[in-house]
């Protein structure tokens, strides 16, 4: 098949060059050596907030009483679980 454009990457900068090609008509290719999305998809970018947001949720929970809301027992983080959050948010961005 011929292209008229072939895009290396299907990061943040590869997939948007690549939609907006075939949008004005080109006939487009795309090539990603791993995951479509690239790295800050699936290992970078996105996967890092949704630990951060993990992390903030962790803090409010333990200064909640400052917000006047009080919860009974021991919050805690569990690691595992964190990680599959954030491997699932990446997963699903695709």
């Amino acid at each position: 098949m011929k292209y008229d454009i072939i895009v290396v990457g299907s990061g943040p900068g590869g997939y948007v060059a690549a939609i907006r090609a075939a949008q004005l008509g080109k006939t487009v290719a795309v090539v990603e050596r791993a995951e479509l999305g690239g790295t800050c998809l699936n290992w970078g970018c996105i996967p890092t907030k949704a630990l951060l947001k993990s992390a903030q949720v962790l803090h409010y929970a333990k200064s909640a009483a400052a917000y006047g809301v009080d919860i009974e027992g021991e919050v805690k983080a569990d690691p595992a679980k964190i990680v599959d959050r954030s491997r699932t948010v990446a997963e699903t961005m695709i």
